[in-house]
């Protein structure tokens, strides 16, 4: 995609990548190390994440921390924020009922949940394959 100024409708490319990497770290160590609460904190996070970019814990790191260290005359790449926030929706609905599942004792399906986010996490930072923005595309956009 060409450069174009940032706006609401358009994100710094690099922003959800960066989200979705924390994410599959954050809940594949939770299931390695067999920590439920990684699980919750990667949910609370997002779920923190839907008032908006500017108090986005995970969005706010990027642009503070790392952005400056790697892009220093900021980000030269946009993409539509609409499909990325509607994946990380669905990834927050997901860490949400892996969260309450954990939580309640049912941890086959809190770990299945938390895997499945882990997987498609890891796959749209790796290859910028986003599955719920794919799904957004067919679906919503239309």
């Amino acid at each position: 995609m060409t450069p174009q100024p940032m706006s609401e409708s358009t994100v710094d490319v690099n922003v959800p990548r960066f989200n979705q990497a924390v994410v599959a770290v954050l809940t594949a160590l939770g299931f390695v190390f067999q920590q439920p609460w990684l699980v919750v904190v990667t949910f609370a996070v997002l779920a923190i994440s839907w008032a908006g970019p500017a108090v986005a814990p995970l969005t706010q790191l990027y642009v503070r921390l790392v952005r400056p260290r790697i892009q220093p005359d900021g980000p030269n790449e946009f993409e539509p924020a609409a499909p990325p926030r509607f994946a990380q929706l669905i990834g927050t609905v997901f860490l949400g009922a892996a969260s309450f599942a954990l939580v309640a004792g049912w941890t086959l399906i809190g770990w299945a949940l938390s895997l499945i986010v882990t997987a498609l996490a890891a796959l749209a930072a790796a290859t910028r394959i986003c599955l719920g923005c794919i799904v957004y595309e067919r679906t919503v956009a239309r």
